[in-house]
C-alpha cells in the first residue's frame, strides 16, 4: 500500500513536498516544485523557455555593464544582461521584483558578508585569486544559517565535500541553496531555472542568493567589488 493518500490527484506533488520537509529524504533529482493546478497553468509552463543553469553560469570575463572607472554599475542592466536569453515570464517577474527591492548590498545580510570574508581571511587567499566557481559556492553556503552550520567544516581551499554536509533540520530555502551550490560545483543540474523561478517554493532571500551566485560564477570576483547603483 502506498504511503501517499493523494496519488493520481492534483494534490500529489504538494503531499510529496510536505513529506520531505524538514529532513529531505533522498530524491532522484532536483527538488519538488508545486506550480499550481490546472491545464492553463501547464500550458503556460510549456511556453516558457528556460536555458539550462550550466549554460547560464559559464564564466564570462567581459562585464559590459561596468562604467569606465570599474567601480559602479547599473544593477538593473547587470541582471538583465546576465539573463537576457531566458524567456520565462515567471523568472523575469521575480528578477524585476529583486531589482525593485535591491538595497545596495550584494550580500543577504551583514552576517553573510562576515562569514564569507572570514573564510577568505582564514584561508589566506584573496577574493581576486579565487576562481569564479569557488567564490559562487562559498557565497551560497555562507548565506544560510543552518546550511552554514552543516557546511563550514567541509569547505577547503580548492574543494567542497558536499557528501559530508548533514542537512538534517534544514528548511526548503536552505536545501535549494545547497542544490544550487552542487549544481555550480559539478556542472550537473540538481536544480533548474524553472524551479528557482517558483516564488511558492523559494523565498526572496534565497532567490537573491542564488541569482547573485550565478552572477559571481559568470563574471568572477569583480562582481563582489562593484558598488551597484
Amino acid at each position: 500500500m502506498s504511503k501517499y493518500f493523494m496519488n493520481d490527484s492534483e494534490l500529489q506533488e504538494l503531499e510529496q513536498l510536505m513529506m520531505l520537509v524538514p529532513n529531505f529524504s533522498p530524491r532522484g533529482r532536483g527538488i519538488i516544485v508545486v506550480h499550481g493546478f490546472g491545464k492553463a497553468d501547464a500550458q503556460e509552463r510549456e511556453e516558457e523557455i528556460f536555458p539550462t543553469l550550466t549554460e547560464q553560469f559559464r564564466f564570462d570575463s567581459d562585464i559590459g555593464c561596468l562604467n569606465s572607472n570599474g567601480r559602479d554599475a547599473s544593477y538593473d542592466r547587470f541582471i538583465s544582461s546576465c539573463f537576457h536569453d531566458c524567456k520565462s515570464y515567471r523568472l523575469q517577474s521575480r528578477l524585476e521584483n529583486l531589482i525593485r527591492n535591491y538595497s545596495g548590498d550584494f550580500f543577504i545580510s551583514q552576517t553573510h558578508r562576515t562569514r564569507f570574508g572570514s573564510v577568505c581571511r582564514l584561508q589566506e587567499i584573496s577574493v581576486e585569486n579565487r576562481s569564479p566557481i569557488h567564490l559562487a559556492i562559498l557565497f551560497l553556503l555562507s548565506s544560510d544559517d543552518k546550511l552554514w552550520s552543516a557546511a563550514k567544516d567541509y569547505i577547503y581551499i580548492d574543494s567542497f565535500d558536499f557528501k559530508k554536509m548533514n542537512l538534517s533540520g534544514i528548511n526548503t530555502d536552505g536545501y535549494a541553496i545547497y542544490q544550487m551550490a552542487k549544481t555550480i560545483y559539478t556542472a550537473k543540474e540538481y536544480i533548474r531555472l524553472d524551479e528557482i523561478a517558483d516564488k511558492f517554493l523559494i523565498g526572496d532571500q534565497a532567490f537573491k542568493a542564488i541569482i547573485h551566485s550565478i552572477l559571481i560564477a559568470k563574471y568572477g570576483a569583480p562582481v563582489l567589488q562593484v558598488k551597484f547603483k
